[in-house]
């Protein structure tokens, strides 16, 4: 979610990375119906229109060992009121200016926040 020039992200709960606010998708359930759930879920926070940004692949391993390859869509929505809360599995919710982004980043997330930093 963009507000201005400021991007909503997630320090996860398991591994204490920042990373846009999302997760798996539900039987039946659109890739843009889960970024909307996630983000609802994850920060309390609804959007209007979704613009896709991107489609990556890529392997992630949790702190447990677990290791899933995942098929991400990555979605940017104009922030439309209210404040971000941290729920479910995100332990803090924040906007970080796209110009001084935390460093605590997985590298596929760096790699989504380098395709939005490139619609500017």
């Amino acid at each position: 979610m963009l507000r201005g020039e400021d991007v909503l992200l997630i320090r996860r709960s398991d591994n204490g990375l920042w990373d846009v606010p999302g997760g798996g998708k539900h039987l039946l359930e659109t890739p843009a119906q889960a970024a909307r759930r996630e983000l609802r879920e994850e920060t309390g926070l609804s959007v209007g229109g979704l613009r896709p940004l991107g489609v990556w692949e890529h392997r992630h391993t949790y702190p447990d060992g677990n290791v899933v390859d995942w098929t991400t869509h990555v979605f940017t929505a104009a922030y439309t009121g209210g404040t971000a809360q941290a729920q479910d599995d995100a332990a803090e919710a924040r906007w970080w200016p796209l110009d001084n982004l935390p460093t605590a980043l997985s590298e596929v997330t760096q790699s989504y926040l380098t395709a939005l930093r490139a619609l500017r």
